[in-house]
Order: structure tokens, then C-alpha cells, then sequence
């Protein structure tokens, strides 16, 4: 038997591997003889086992996907032969925490992993199964994919006794789930954005004499173990009460569907290796619910008939929940069923409580889905799923909802509408107006949980000038997505009637996209075999705005159509708007955000959102400068890959920007509200100059360099901008005007971006941005995955700077022209300044510019 052992590992190891077709079977040879050479050491063998009888005696018996005993806080797993080489998924939520800095209870630290068990004839293995790299069953290839791509072993574990059938093993596996096991953590893993931005999450170390296995459950297709682990971060105790969940995932996976980047799904990517092309191949499975008729239902299905799918979308809303919340949560998550009935199911998603008294119902088992509440201070929602990954079938989703998003709900309702709303004005929302957001949360996170990124291109397909319309508005909202970041319609002014002021349930692409992602092509065998039908269904809506997905730019932003929290197809026009209604808010906010006889604490945090408002204005008019509206094109769509914003856009822009910044300090200064903040929560000049410098970026240069090369005779070209920018920066100069505090702080943040383009001085250092002027406050969304952030960041020279480079070299000769230029003018202009401090400001620029110089 040991000579025979010893062939099979000799023969089976050229079938080791990742990613194999469903069916592969490895043999436990494979596994022993893979594990012996990979991990560089000799099997750590246990001669004698426990008499099975004896190890039964006294212990607790779960039974279910396969038994687990728990004995003297030991946990066994007994795993019969049937499910080894099994593919399962294997989650760690967090149940409880004491310290939610970083992570809070109901979320996964981690996504779950897909693994399978192996074993010899001592030890049961505990794989991580690769899946990113596959290749055709069959075809030669399939050898060296395997070799290099070995399921790594996560964990091994004695077998320490034998079934009286001998058709299953007994491991003691409480290691796996009372121990610092770094896959199963409760601390998070560095994100890209850590990695980017410098950010650090929390880490302890573990005390395992203060840990413990906490209960089991067994289900037919999974188990759940909860385990309490505690640690200490930086001296001080940590605990986290955490559930761990091995599910069973069908033999058969469900039939992948391909991703499009001309539509918004998140994909599990895979690299395929294949005889049949000439390159490895990059796809992506769009995320998606395994959503199908009963097999007694399909040809009413077929026959167009609504019918109730095979497995329903189920939500459970925590019992946590104040009651008046509850309805408008559930009607978000319901939302949904109109654009599923649109594709012939009924019911598809259905929103229910937390069920009392039911022993088979547990919020932290993977297989439930939930609307969770938590309780803490934070601003945020956030819809995250999780996937079978061998086809990107959603197994389940959670929406997270924070309490003080409720918060963030006021005060967009409150800094957007309140001009022309009077019950957006109150400290206490009524349970109307707050019930219509807490739908548009709940819709837009279960969005999220549907496979559906964000669309951020969605609601430039509106003229600005139909938000004012009654009719336009009530029939489509603010824009014709849910999953834009587009909130409530600050276009409306004072005396527009009947005009629709929150966003849509659901939007026109939003049914679009669930009947592009769900919709099933029964004469399609393969996921290759759709690409017909679905590519036509994108080209039926080319040209159509009210159906184009704009990705969201987590990085540089570069096109002005798919912005964060922007309304309508013109930003300028829209701005203005905005602007307006927020000069009537400031107007009133000493008497519309305070109470008599309380402090002006509500009063200064609405003005820190006014002012993230309107900074949110001058950003989106600035993304037109150096602009370039993105496309995915296909052969055949006659769709270019990108477009420059036209020249006179771009002047329009720069005109715009100049003027609002120079007559913002008068509208703001004059207001009231100042009177009762600090100096620091009103620092109006520090906003200023760091706008000022950031024209003169080289991401907007780097632009208008590239719109230059393609097009020189359409292009605004670097030049033309800086002549523009000297031209509206000095023109108070040139009427010799003696210079407000905030023009001589704006003409000195203009030099001093010249000299940081120019390299004379170091551009690293950068100007503070006070909390009261931040552009950025979006809800904590599922993002991209790691690789198409780190994608997208590469393609946007996140990562180098031959951009900055390119744009710097034509612009040396420029920045020095423009340097000497302004030294010429005040030089000028000293001999007749009357006004003192704008003599001494004028004469200390021309003193830096030539030292620069120099």
C-alpha cells in the first residue's frame, strides 16, 4: 500500500492546480505530495487516533452540512469523503465589537474566501482556491495552469479519528476559529486608498487565554461558529465577538455574464488562458443574483407572464430600527420590483422584519441578507455583497446604516432645497420629508447590492432648465439614475411650483441595467454565446444620454459629464442656480438654524455644509477646464474614445470661476452668520488660495497639452489659458484699484502657483484646507475593486509623472514669460499706487519673482 501511495504521487502531481472545471477531482495523493514540496518541510504524522466512541462521549452534536462536536471548548469537525474537494465559501463577520474606529458590528473585515478541504491519510487540509486564472476543460494548457496555480494550504489539521463507517474524518479545528488566523481577522486589510493616501487600520495583538468558542449551528448547506477574540491595541483591551460561516456553493456554478464597460456592474475578473487567441484574455462576470422562473413557471415565463422567481431577493430590516423608519426603508428595498416585473418577475425582492422566535434565522449567517442599523456617530451607508467567485453570482448582500446618516440626510436637504422648501428648513425634519430620504438611501445601497456601481454620468442627460419644470421633475426627478450621486434639486429657484425636489425611485437606467444584467437569453449556451444580445441592447440606447453610464473618477477628475453631486447638462448654468439659492440660505440662517435661548452650534455646522456646497458649485465648473468627456467604444458604434470640452466652454469656465471667486468674499463677509463663528471656521481667504492655486495645476495643463497635440487649430491651448488667467488675476491692477485683503491674497497664490509650475520652489508643500470648504462628502459606497482602482489610477498617471513632465517642459518658457510679465506690470503700476498696502504687496512679488528668477 505504501509502494502504491508513493506511485500516485508521482503520477498525480502534474494535475495539481487552480481554477479547475467543475467536476475536477484531485487526488488526496496530489494534495499530500503538493503540500510536502510547497511548504518545504516533512508531514507532521500522528501515529495513534481517539477511539471515536470516546471522543462522542459528553459532547454537543450538530448536525447539518456535516457534524461538528464541541467538547471541553474544543470544536471537530467530521468531514465525510463527499465533501472534500468540495468548492465552499468562508466568511468572518463581526457580531459585536468594543472599539468600531475602523470597522463596526454586521461588517465582514474581509471578502470570503472560496475554499475547499483536502486530505491524506493523516491530515485534512484547508485550501484557498484560486479562481482568477482559468483555461477550457480539456486542453493542454490546463497542465501548467495548474502547476502554477496552486490552491495554497491555509491550514492543516491532524486527523485525530475515524467514523465507524471510515467515510468521514474527525479534525480538531478550534485553531481555525480561536486563533489570530489573519484571513478571519476582525481588523481590516490596508485598502488601495491606504496604500495611496497613507491611512493605517487598526491591529492588536491577540490574547488567546482570554478567547473562547462562543456556539455552533449546523444548516443543511452551511455552518456557522461564533468565537469571541480579544486582543490589545496599544495597551488597551480589545474584543470582538465574531461569526464564521463555511457555506456549500452548488456543484455547478450559475452561468457567468460578461461585463461591458458601457454599463455599470461590478465583475469578479478573471484572466483566461486559451489555445483559441493569441493573448491571455481579461473578462469580467458582472455581479448578479441567480434570478430564474420555477421550472414549472418557464414557459408561462416565456409566454410573458409575471411569475415569482425560483429564489426570491429577500431583506430583512433589524428589529433595531425606530419604527417610523422602518416603511420607508422597506419601500426603498421594493423599489426595485418594478424594474424586475419590467423583465417578467414578480416579487423578486421582498423587504421583511427580523424574524422573532425562529431558530433557523440569524442575521450574521451569510445566507440571510440584511438592512442593518448601527449606532454610531459616523455619516455614511453602504451597500456591500458578496459572491460565489467562480461566476459572480451574488450569494449575499447587506446595505450598513449608520445613525448619523440621518444627519447628512438634513443637511443636503437643507443646504440644496431650503431656499424654495420651508420644511427643509426645520431642526426636526417631519416624517415625510425624512422618510423620502431614508427611501432614496435604502434604494440606492440595495442598488449597490443588485451588482450596480455608480452612475455618475447619469444626470447630465437633463437640460438644467427642465429641473425647474413641474412636469419634467415629477415624471423623472433629478436625474435618470438612483445610483448617480445626483441628491436633491438645487436648480429649483424661489416661485418654481410643483417642481419635484428629491431624486427619482428608480430612473430610466436603472430598469435599463437590471434588464441588461437579469434578463435571461435562453438560446445562449455559453456567456460568449450573450454577447449578441447583449451588445444590442446597448446599441438600441447609443445616443440616448438618458441611458449612458458615466463611471465614477476616484482619482483625477477629468470629465465634467460624471461628477459626485452635480445636476444637469451644463455646470455653469447649474451653478449659478445653486449659487443663488445659497445666498438666500446664508441670508437666513441665523433665523432658520437657531433656536431661542440654545447655543449657534446647529447654525455653524449648516454654514461648514453651505460652504461644501458652494465649493461643491466651483468644483464641477472647474473639471470643465482642460476637460475631456469619456466614452467606452466598441468596432462598429462609431464612437470615438473621448472628446475635448470646446474651447469657448472652457473660456466660459475660467470667466465663471474668476468671477465668483472674486466676489465671493462680499456676499459672505456681509452675512451675519460670521458674527457668531470663530475665525477658523470662516477662513474665507485660505478657500480662496488654494482655488487659486489650483488652476494652475498641471492635471488641467497636462489637458489642455494633449488637446493641443490632437487638435491644434480647435484647441485652447496652454497659452491662451495662462494669457486668460493673467488677464482676469490682474485686472484690478491694470484699473490701478487699490486691492482688497482677498484680491492681494488671490494675486499672491497666482505667483506662487507660477513658481511651483516653474519648479523655482518646491511644490510639496500645500496649502491647509479648512473643513469648512470641503468639496467631498459622499456616502461610503462599495467601491471598484482593488484592481480596477489601481487601473484606473494608472491610467491617470496616479503612479508616474510623465503627465506633469510632458506639460512642464512647454510650460517652462511660458511660466517664465508669465513671471516676467506680472514683475513688468507692477513695476509699472508701483510708480502710481497710492494705496499702501497694495504698494508693499505689489513690491514683494516683484522682489520674489526675481529672486525666483535668479
Amino acid at each position: 500500500m505504501k509502494s502504491l501511495f508513493a506511485i500516485c504521487i508521482f503520477l498525480g502531481v502534474a494535475l495539481m492546480g487552480n481554477a479547475q472545471p467543475s467536476g475536477h477531482k484531485r487526488s488526496f495523493a496530489d494534495i499530500a505530495k503538493a503540500v510536502k514540496q510547497n511548504e518545504g518541510k516533512a508531514l507532521d504524522v500522528k501515529k495513534s487516533k481517539i477511539d471515536y466512541k470516546e471522543l462522542i462521549k459528553d459532547a454537543q452534536i450538530h448536525n447539518g452540512l456535516f457534524r461538528v462536536l464541541q467538547k471541553e471548548a474544543k470544536v471537530y469537525f467530521e468531514i465525510p469523503d463527499s465533501m472534500l474537494n468540495r468548492d465552499m465559501l468562508l466568511s468572518s463577520r463581526i457580531i459585536n465589537i468594543s472599539n468600531n474606529k475602523d470597522l463596526a458590528a454586521g461588517q465582514m473585515p474581509r471578502d470570503p474566501l472560496l475554499i475547499q478541504f483536502s486530505r491524506d491519510q493523516e491530515r485534512i487540509y484547508l485550501h484557498q482556491v484560486n479562481s482568477g486564472n482559468v483555461c477550457a476543460p480539456g486542453e493542454n494548457i490546463e497542465i501548467s495552469l495548474h502547476r502554477n496555480n496552486l490552491d495554497p494550504v491555509m491550514e492543516a489539521f491532524d486527523i485525530v479519528s475515524f467514523s465507524p463507517d471510515s467515510a468521514s474524518v474527525v479534525v480538531d479545528v478550534t485553531k481555525l476559529f480561536c486563533s489570530d488566523v489573519k484571513a478571519l481577522s476582525p481588523f481590516r486589510e490596508a485598502s488601495v486608498f491606504d496604500m495611496l493616501f497613507g491611512g493605517s487600520p487598526m491591529s492588536g495583538n491577540f490574547q488567546a487565554t482570554r478567547s473562547s468558542i462562543l456556539t455552533v449551528k449546523t444548516f443543511e448547506k452551511n455552518i456557522n461558529i461564533h468565537s469571541r477574540l480579544v486582543y490589545e491595541v496599544k495597551n488597551v483591551p480589545f474584543t470582538a465577538d465574531m461569526a464564521r460561516n463555511i457555506i456549500l456553493l452548488p456543484k455547478e456554478p450559475m452561468k457567468p455574464r460578461l461585463a461591458d464597460d458601457r454599463i455599470g456592474f461590478f465583475a469578479d475578473r478573471k484572466m483566461i488562458y486559451s489555445s483559441n487567441k493569441d493573448r491571455v484574455e481579461k473578462v469580467g462576470y458582472i455581479n448578479r443574483w441567480r434570478l430564474e422562473p420555477k421550472p414549472e413557471d418557464l414557459e408561462k415565463y416565456k409566454n410573458g407572464e409575471l411569475v415569482v422567481p425560483k429564489k426570491q431577493i429577500v431583506y430583512y430590516v433589524d428589529n433595531a430600527f425606530p419604527e417610523q423608519w422602518k416603511k420607508y426603508i422597506k419601500k426603498g428595498i421594493e423599489d426595485w420590483q418594478k424594474a424586475f416585473e419590467a423583465i417578467g418577475f414578480k416579487n423578486a425582492i421582498v423587504a421583511r422584519d427580523y424574524p422573532l422566535n425562529d431558530p433557523t434565522f440569524d442575521p450574521d449567517d451569510i445566507r440571510f441578507s440584511c438592512f442593518r442599523y448601527i449606532t454610531t456617530s459616523v455619516e455614511n451607508s453602504m451597500g456591500p455583497s458578496w459572491t460565489d467567485p467562480r461566476s459572480g453570482e451574488i450569494i449575499q448582500g447587506d446595505v450598513l446604516f449608520y445613525h448619523n446618516v440621518v444627519k447628512l440626510l438634513h443637511d443636503w436637504r437643507f443646504v440644496q432645497t431650503a431656499a424654495v422648501d420651508p420644511s427643509a428648513r426645520k431642526d426636526l425634519f417631519d416624517e415625510d420629508t425624512m422618510g423620502e430620504a431614508l427611501r432614496y438611501v435604502a434604494a440606492h445601497e440595495v442598488g449597490h447590492t443588485l451588482g450596480l456601481m455608480h452612475n455618475m454620468g447619469a444626470s447630465s442627460a437633463f437640460p438644467v432648465d427642465s429641473l425647474r419644470s413641474a412636469s419634467f421633475t415629477q415624471k423623472y426627478g433629478t436625474t435618470p439614475s438612483i445610483m448617480d450621486y445626483a441628491r436633491n434639486n438645487y436648480v429649483a429657484q424661489p416661485g418654481d411650483k410643483g417642481v419635484r425636489l428629491v431624486p427619482p425611485l428608480l430612473g430610466v437606467y436603472d430598469y435599463y441595467a437590471i434588464k441588461w444584467g437579469y434578463k435571461p437569453i435562453w438560446d445562449a449556451k455559453t456567456p460568449e454565446d450573450e454577447y449578441t444580445a447583449l451588445n444590442q441592447w446597448i446599441l438600441e440606447k447609443a445616443g440616448d444620454r438618458m441611458y449612458h453610464y458615466g463611471a465614477q473618477q476616484i482619482f483625477d477628475k477629468e470629465d465634467p459629464s460624471a461628477q459626485s453631486e452635480d445636476l444637469g447638462d451644463d455646470a455653469i448654468k447649474a451653478s449659478r442656480y445653486g449659487i443663488a439659492n445659497t445666498k438666500i440660505i446664508l441670508k437666513n440662517l441665523s433665523s432658520w438654524a437657531t433656536i431661542n435661548n440654545r447655543d449657534y452650534s446647529q447654525m455653524r455646522e449648516l454654514y461648514k455644509e453651505l460652504m461644501n456646497q458652494y465649493a461643491r458649485y466651483i468644483s464641477h465648473v472647474q473639471t470643465n477646464l482642460g476637460g475631456i468627456y469619456l466614452f467606452d467604444p466598441v468596432k462598429g458604434d462609431h464612437q470615438k474614445a473621448f472628446r475635448f470640452v470646446p474651447k469657448e466652454k472652457q473660456k466660459e469656465a475660467l470667466r465663471f470661476l474668476m468671477s465668483e471667486l472674486s466676489s465671493f468674499p462680499g456676499w459672505v463677509e456681509n452675512s451675519n452668520v460670521l458674527d457668531y463663528l470663530s475665525p477658523e471656521e470662516s477662513d474665507v481667504a485660505n478657500f480662496l488660495n488654494t482655488k487659486v492655486e489650483s488652476l494652475l495645476s498641471t492635471s488641467i495643463l497636462a489637458r489642455l497639452a494633449t488637446f493641443e497635440k490632437r487638435d491644434a487649430r480647435e484647441a485652447y491651448t496652454q497659452l491662451e489659458y495662462m494669457d486668460d488667467l493673467f488677464d482676469l488675476i490682474w485686472a484690478p491692477t491694470m484699473k490701478n484699484k487699490g486691492l482688497s485683503y482677498y484680491e492681494r491674497n488671490m494675486q499672491s497664490s497666482y505667483v506662487k502657483g507660477l513658481l511651483k509650475l516653474g519648479d523655482y520652489i518646491s511644490a510639496k508643500s500645500s496649502t491647509k484646507i479648512v473643513i469648512g470648504f470641503n468639496s467631498d462628502n459622499d456616502l461610503g459606497c462599495p467601491m471598484p475593486s482593488a484592481d480596477m482602482l489601481l487601473d484606473q489610477a494608472k491610467q491617470q498617471n496616479i503612479f508616474t509623472e510623465n503627465k506633469d513632465a510632458d506639460a512642464k517642459v512647454n510650460l517652462r518658457p511660458i511660466v517664465q514669460a508669465k513671471l516676467k510679465q506680472v514683475k513688468s506690470l507692477l513695476e509699472k503700476t508701483l510708480i502710481r499706487t497710492t494705496d499702501r498696502a497694495t504698494r508693499y504687496h505689489y513690491q514683494h512679488i516683484c522682489d520674489s519673482i526675481q529672486k525666483a528668477l535668479k
